[in-house]
């Protein structure tokens, strides 16, 4: 565990925030996210925002307080198996210290309604993440799971007596519950002792370690879109290059601006394509899919910067086939369209495509 923290004022409620490193894309994501929150403050309602950082820099101005994390602190927190999840468990216990709730936030969380509406589900006996996942009792028949299933079988678990899994990028806890975060550290320890397969050890230990009690869901309440990065990470991009990352008020109003889903097409559109592709093979159609979905993304502003995720998702999976059926697929002119696949709504975006692929492909 790190040394003491610095004197903070114990608060009946915060938001507690991990970012560490100089990756610009996890700094976006916390002040965006801390945007978010404050968004949806409701008249008269203040908010208590703590970022455990290495970069206590990034933040100056923000309406947020900081507490510095140096090097021997984090590696610390990663343990000597080398687990870096890890980390996320040790910042949730020594901000217990510091609030009588502490809501912990994963980065990549926009919030939907206020986090104080989260805050009144904390309890007694009764905590939140952010969303109901999977039953042991059918994950441990994955591959990838066993070498966890045989230490949880020790501890008394199998698929007949199985308890719920939950997504750990909201976790809402109380100062009394240092003990419940204590054994999702030893758990985690005891999980990655060895080599590990899975990396969502933290978030089972957790789980696990909750199991018999109340767990409240906040997918309600926030969006947590670690599924779909791509897309809100050149939203975020275009936002910060618009505005700054320097503090100012009326960024709170501001990130109301910004989309708080992906950019997909109509049901109409999407139907259309459906049918489009509908006599190719499987791996072609998925291609398809992403490059047609990319190119009839509603309009809006911050759609336009990330219509080039879906193209990078195609792109992916070309990549994955082989040598002779790329070159069938990118031809011989740079300005041709592949004849396996339906043409774009927008004839303008079939060189907008082109390029973008072969620009990528080439590096």
């Amino acid at each position: 565990m790190p040394s003491a923290l610095p004197p903070l004022e114990k608060m009946p409620h915060q938001l507690l925030y991990l970012v560490y490193g100089n990756g610009d894309v996890y700094r976006r994501e916390a002040k965006f996210s801390i945007l978010t929150a404050l968004s949806q403050l409701k008249s008269g309602e203040s908010l208590c925002i703590r970022v455990m950082t290495d970069r206590p820099q990034d933040y100056i101005g923000w309406p947020v307080e900081t507490i510095e994390l140096d090097p021997q602190t984090l590696a610390r927190w990663q343990g000597e198996n080398g687990y870096i999840h890890r980390r996320k468990a040790c910042a949730i216990a020594q901000g217990l210290t510091l609030a009588d709730k502490t809501l912990f936030v994963d980065t990549d969380t926009l919030f939907l309604k206020s986090p104080h509406r989260v805050f009144e589900l904390i309890e007694p006996g009764q905590y939140v993440m952010d969303e109901f996942e999977y039953d042991w009792s059918y994950v441990c028949k994955r591959p990838d799971y066993l070498k966890l299933g045989r230490h949880l079988h020790a501890h008394g678990i199998s698929a007949s007596n199985s308890f719920k899994l939950y997504n750990s990028g909201l976790c809402g806890v109380r100062a009394s519950d240092g003990p419940l975060l204590d054994t999702s550290i030893r758990l985690i320890d005891e999980w990655t002792r060895d080599a590990f397969e899975i990396h969502t050890i933290e978030q089972v230990a957790i789980s696990f370690a909750m199991r018999g009690n109340t767990v409240r869901e906040a997918r309600k309440f926030v969006h947590h879109f670690y599924a779909d990065k791509r897309f809100f990470h050149a939203m975020q991009a275009h936002f910060f290059n618009l505005h700054g990352e320097a503090f100012d008020p009326a960024l709170v109003t501001r990130c109301l601006d910004v989309p708080k889903v992906k950019p997909v097409p109509s049901p109409w559109q999407r139907l259309r394509i459906k049918w489009k592709l509908r006599n190719h093979r499987k791996h072609v159609k998925r291609v398809g899919r992403d490059l047609l979905y990319g190119s009839a993304a509603p309009a809006h502003p911050y759609y336009d910067v990330c219509r080039h995720g879906w193209w990078e998702s195609a792109l992916r999976e070309i990549r994955g086939w082989d040598e002779v059926e790329q070159k069938r697929f990118f031809g011989t002119s740079e300005s041709h369209w592949p004849t396996q696949l339906p043409r774009p709504t927008k004839p303008t975006d079939e060189q907008k495509i082109l390029t973008f692929l072969r620009q990528q492909q080439a590096r």
